[in-house]
């Protein structure tokens, strides 16, 4: 029987690595939520579907400004697993008053899809998560920093197993960024920046005291950390044996913290938060993603929102977020 506290969620490219991820992380938490699979690979997404349970497959076809989908199908949210350069999708999701998720924009390429909201700001709520691992590492750090009662700088260390594979999705956003994007945005000492070499690189230590060469990159992270008061705000990505993999136990996802300021009890330096994935980057990715879509449900600590442009921190109160990763067995650790 359907929850009469949700409407259905369709995923585009919902069979990809973090869509069918994303898809299984909602039916875990939400049993009786309906799900929409959508894709160019019927077979693929009738598989995924009835795997899932109270789910159905639809086509899609990015070139028709339909998508191709059914006539009569009327979702509460669209997830866009997938890159959509005409925004097709976005005007569709408008159209049927469905919530939409934007996951690939770098913070260069958010233009369209404000100028889309803009034109039709009442329609449904629109979300930027073009962020790293759907946004858990800012929503933790965020998380973390509610701690501080003064903050000079919030720095995210994300550490890629090469045996842990991008998606193909993924590995094209990220091609895409590095071989197009601008200089990647970053805040230093209460300004915006638009940094180049060397600036862009920066060696952080990961889990178990290895050290990684990591560089910034032009995602919107750096857009919802600026909820906090830090002067300085930046991510980086380093690729590198993360300490599951050393161990021989095989690779996993790490995310590294560090703030620097003044907590609430007195003290005062540069403090370390740890958190890791053991299924990888794409199992966290899906996590975050499936917490976002719980706040446009009104079910992640704020209220349901009925339109406006968001961000995941304006949808989702961090210790919900918090308490759903210990519920997947995932602890942020401080040390």
């Amino acid at each position: 029987m359907a929850d009469p506290r949700f409407g259905q969620v369709l995923i585009l490219g919902g069979y990809g690595s973090v869509g069918s991820r994303t898809a299984r992380t909602l039916r875990r938490l939400h049993p009786a939520l309906p799900l929409v699979i959508a894709g160019r690979d019927a077979a693929r997404a009738e598989a995924l579907a009835a795997a899932l349970g109270e789910a159905v497959a639809a086509p899609l076809d990015l070139e028709r400004a339909d998508l191709g989908l059914p006539a009569d199908l009327k979702p509460a949210v669209v997830l866009t697993a997938l890159r959509d350069l005409s925004l097709r999708t976005q005007s569709w999701a408008a159209s049927r008053g469905a919530a939409y998720v934007a996951l690939s924009d770098g913070v260069f390429e958010v233009g369209p899809a404000l100028a889309g909201f803009i034109r039709r700001p009442d329609a449904a709520p629109v979300v930027l998560l073009g962020h790293g691992m759907g946004s858990v590492p800012a929503l933790a750090a965020l998380h973390a920093a509610a701690d501080f009662e003064r903050i000079e700088a919030i720095e995210i260390g994300l550490v890629f197993d090469p045996a842990d594979p991008l998606g193909a999705a993924s590995q094209q956003d990220m091609e895409r960024i590095g071989a197009i994007g601008p200089a990647p945005l970053v805040k230093s000492e209460g300004l915006w920046r638009w940094i180049g070499p060397p600036r862009t690189q920066r060696r952080f230590i990961g889990v178990g005291g290895h050290g990684h060469a990591g560089a910034t990159v032009g995602l919107v992270d750096v857009f919802s950390l600026a909820a906090s008061p830090a002067g300085s705000l930046r991510v980086d990505f380093a690729e590198g044996l993360t300490a599951s993999s050393r161990r021989g136990e095989g690779p996993s996802h790490e995310v590294v913290i560090e703030i620097a300021g003044r907590r609430r009890d007195g003290r005062e330096g540069r403090f370390r938060w740890e958190l890791v994935d053991p299924d990888g980057y794409a199992a966290l990715s899906a996590k975050g993603i499936a917490v976002v879509i719980e706040g446009l449900f009104g079910l992640a600590g704020k209220e349901r929102p009925t339109s406006g442009l968001h961000l995941p921190e304006t949808l989702v109160d961090t210790g919900h977020l918090m308490r759903r990763l210990a519920g997947f067995g995932i602890a942020m650790r401080e040390g």
